[in-house]
């Protein structure tokens, strides 16, 4: 069976036993923040084990899956082992508070048996040490004989939470045995105690019973239930008959393209080939749902695996960038089941090219790097390279352990690899201990029993901006509490509230909750379970309590300044689009009263001419007055009319598209204005890069847009009294300024020089012979980089041939200048001189064989610096 053909059937399969086909949740949980990753199928059901009621009691699904960090990290095992990889697809099927064990695993007996007919003889069990329940189904009822039924521990068979909390339980595994000749000779072998990967685990039927709190503790759950998972490339390996889930159809094609692009032959040295195809999928979708390369969190983890498959392609001869080609592959294998991969393929595929350009700089970095240390381990005559500089280049600047390794062996150099080992850990532990997610805030017990309680409130918010509400809960450091008394803080839950609650990059509203006993002022409403809005509220009079009817009231003037703002950000995509080219992606945004923030997808700076050029189509469309119109459409009718979905954001079966005429379609909760024309005027205030491919511009509008205006005018009319000139006439003023600011810096720099190497010191006095080299190596008072150059220039017409080293100090900062006549650079070069000086000074640097400088922090160290050139020059000369 092909792999399209096993996830349909499987899917299937459930549908017919009443499971609701549910769609794969996104990478990045939709639901839990203590996650860095979907790791398994039942992350985006997990409330609802604990919830009731619940929109249906059985579910199904083809989850996309991501294990490369957090608790769930399979990464160093992709390659090595036959089964493991860093991006899943992981098939599921789930019940809440509806079948239990019997079913679960009468049902997994008969798809593994009857539907795609796997040999029951050559099927295993394993089940958790304490659950006789289970096994007593798989040995009576199944009729799977005893010797191959497993209990083993925690370890193996107890699963859960995903995350920090929620549902967890025993489990029992199937496990197929890819080699029954041994039963013979080696009658004692069973899952868990194979040595030979003798059994490959498929499907894992876990039976959640419990609900783990943030301490610990382990309560019943309210809705008892099953969650299986199955990986979907190693069921296919099993009924493919390979290998290796890398054999498959589902990933073949892959390495296949890779192979096309390179010398080397799979079968010779499969395991790179493995890697880049297992990370080009996993890059793909992390890309498609909105995740971008940076320096921490789940983009941390991006590069890292970016990275880590370019260094597999240098093993393959593959030095320039190439993943960037292997994209269309994956949208080809891929796009029909996840649409979001050719959506988003333009992009995926110039993120990756800029990361692997980025990439090839950061080995010339590492380089330079490992040079500094070699040259650091020669002068104590070491030639252990410590751990910890090793860790430091992977850590901070991405450079490869083992390819430090084998340029350090290939010089003669040994490596610490028990140090490198221990950094390492002491990183995994400083990064699980500061992961608490998303800056989320963590969700307490008692919000979920609430929730419980008293379910999502309705909003009425697009209608209306008023409404007659009664309070349902109110909570207060965490717990529940029945009033809030005037000038204590908490949250208020209404049954019914016009209030948005944050989300979609749109901030919450603000407003006032006004009763008969008393008001308070709302500075912002959040959902932080389901839809349950939380009102986070002062109160400034009286007292409020549960039951009491109070008069919500939105804060008109900002709601309508963040209706402005959130119209203005789609308006901005389309001008965006439209000038920039269809690649302009929305990679988040926030929408305040007072301004709006855009991040979107572009690989270059923006000039200030195509800028304005895009604030003019902005202001064009204001200007159309065009109707801003709302439609609830299906997802697949809303994705068919062309409407564009928030990079990363998951939708349900029903959307809420925002239509601006023919301008703009999108999908998109938040609050907008009737017509473009009352947004009134639009105003970029600036435009900056925050990552790799990504860039913010920052915008205000409407009246927020007339203050900015006036602030601006106000400085340059500031501006121009101080330099007694008109307006028109302050560009040509301050150019003035400036061109004479260099002019006389030019004859302060001339003066500097002519002390310096006028009679006041007599410099070649300093030269001394090195094996027969003329060197003069001195301190020069005074200069910073530019100036000392100029120095050395004047020196080297004097010594003609020879080596001259020169330092110098200036505004905290140490200068180094190396330079090496023409008729001695095949013995010595500047770069070699300057490389040995630089660290001592607390910097580095480079240049040609005849000239190279260096910067340095520690201009208190020069002289120690300029002492230590003698002995570097004989050094090299030998």
């Amino acid at each position: 069976m092909k792999i399209d053909d096993i996830r349909a059937s499987y899917l299937d399969f459930f549908r017919q036993r009443g499971h609701v086909i549910e769609r794969s949740d996104t990478i990045v949980p939709s639901n839990d923040p203590t996650l860095l990753f979907t790791s398994a199928g039942m992350v985006q059901f997990k409330p609802y084990y604990a919830a009731d009621p619940v929109p249906y009691r059985r579910a199904t699904t083809s989850q996309k899956c991501l294990r490369a960090g957090g608790k769930a990290n399979d990464l160093d095992e992709v390659g090595k082992t036959a089964r493991h990889m860093t991006f899943f697809e992981m098939l599921g099927n789930f019940s809440f508070g509806d079948y239990f064990k019997r079913e679960a695993i009468q049902w997994a007996w008969e798809y593994s048996t009857q539907v795609v007919k796997i040999n029951p003889d050559h099927i295993w069990v394993s089940v958790y040490e304490d659950d006789d329940e289970a096994y007593a189904i798989w040995e009576k009822e199944i009729g799977i004989p005893v010797r191959k039924i497993a209990r083993l521990g925690k370890k193996d068979n107890f699963w859960g939470p995903a995350g920090d909390t929620g549902a967890c339980g025993p489990c029992s595994e199937l496990h197929l045995d890819r080699n029954p000749a041994r039963n013979a000779t080696h009658p004692d072998e069973a899952p868990g105690t194979d040595p030979t990967d003798r059994f490959m685990e498929y499907w894992n039927l876990v039976f959640p019973q419990f609900d783990e709190q943030l301490d610990g503790a382990r309560l019943p759950l309210k809705n008892r239930g099953i969650d299986t998972g199955m990986g979907l490339e190693r069921l296919a390996a099993i009924l493919q008959d390979k290998e290796t889930v890398f054999d498959t159809d589902g990933i073949m094609p892959i390495i296949e393209a890779t192979e096309s692009l390179c010398k080397v032959s799979y079968k010779k040295n499969p395991t790179p080939f493995r890697v880049i195809a297992d990370h080009a999928r996993a890059l793909s979708f992390m890309i498609a749902d909105g995740v971008l390369p940076a320096n921490d969190g789940r983009g941390y983890v991006e590069r890292r695996l970016l990275r880590r498959a370019a260094r597999f392609g240098r093993e393959l001869g593959l030095d320039k960038p190439f993943l960037y080609q292997l994209v269309q592959t994956v949208v080809d294998r891929m796009s029909h089941q996840y649409p979001e991969l050719s959506e988003n393929r333009v992009q995926i595929e110039k993120i990756i090219l800029t990361e692997e350009e980025r990439f090839r700089s950061t080995l010339a970095r590492g380089m330079d790097m490992l040079e500094e240390i070699f040259q650091g381990l020669d002068k104590d005559g070491r030639k252990l390279v410590p751990g910890d500089d090793l860790f430091r280049m992977h850590d901070t600047y991405g450079f490869p352990l083992d390819l430090a390794t084998d340029i350090a062996t290939d010089r003669g150099y040994q490596v610490d690899r028990e140090g490198f080992d221990s950094a390492m850990k002491r990183q995994r532990e400083q990064a699980r201990s500061a992961w608490t997610g998303t800056g989320e805030e963590a969700i307490g017990r008692a919000y979920r029993v609430l929730h419980d309680e008293v379910g999502d409130t309705k909003f009425v918010g697009y209608d209306a901006l008023e409404h007659h509400s009664k309070i349902v809960g109110i909570m207060q450091n965490g717990q529940r509490v029945d009033s809030l008394k005037s000038g204590e803080e908490g949250e208020i839950v209404l049954d019914v509230t016009p209030f948005y609650a944050e989300s979609g990059g749109q901030v919450g509203d603000l407003g006032v909750l006004d009763a008969v006993d008393g008001n308070a002022h709302v500075t912002v409403a959040k959902a932080l379970v389901g839809k349950m809005t939380l009102h986070y509220a002062r109160v400034t009079r009286g007292a409020l309590k549960v039951g009491d009817t109070v008069n919500a009231q939105v804060d008109r003037r900002a709601r309508e300044a963040t209706m402005n703002h959130h119209t203005a950000t789609h308006l901005l995509q389309a001008a965006l689009q439209e000038t920039l080219g269809d690649h302009v992606h929305q990679a988040g945004s926030r929408v305040e009263p007072d301004r709006l923030r855009f991040d979107f997808t572009h690989f270059e700076g923006i000039e200030a001419s195509r800028l304005q050029d895009i604030e003019r189509m902005v202001n064009q469309f204001i200007r159309t007055d065009t109707p801003v119109t709302i439609d609830q459409m299906a997802i697949a009718d809303a994705r068919s009319a062309g409407a564009m979905a928030l990079f990363g954001e998951k939708y349900g079966e029903v959307v809420r598209v925002v239509r601006v005429g023919d301008i703009s379609m999108e999908l998109c909760g938040g609050v907008h204005v009737p017509r473009t024309g009352v947004i009134g005027y639009f105003k970029i205030m600036s435009e900056s890069a925050i990552s790799s491919g990504v860039r913010r511009i920052e915008a205000v509008c409407g009246e927020r847009c007339v203050e900015a205006l006036q602030s601006r005018e106000r400085n340059l009319s500031t501006a121009a009294q101080l330099l007694n000139a008109g307006l028109d006439e302050l560009p040509s003023r301050v150019q003035a300024l400036i061109d004479e600011n260099k002019r006389l810096g030019r004859e302060v720099q001339k003066w500097k020089q002519a002390a310096a190497t006028g009679g006041s010191v007599d410099y070649m006095s300093r030269v001394q012979e090195i094996d027969g080299v003329k060197l003069l190596a001195s301190e020069v008072e005074g200069q910073d980089a530019a100036g000392l150059r100029m120095v050395l220039d004047s020196l080297r017409d004097k010594l003609t041939s020879g080596v001259l080293v020169l330092g110098s100090a200036a505004e905290g900062k140490a200068s180094l200048c190396v330079s090496v006549s023409k008729d001695l650079v095949g013995k010595i070069k500047a770069g070699d001189i300057v490389k040995q000086l630089a660290p001592i000074v607390g910097g580095g640097g480079g240049g040609r064989p005849d000239m190279a400088q260096a910067g340095g922090k520690n201009p208190e160290k020069l002289g120690e610096a300029i002492a230590t050139a003698p002995e570097v020059v004989k050094a090299l000369l030998g």
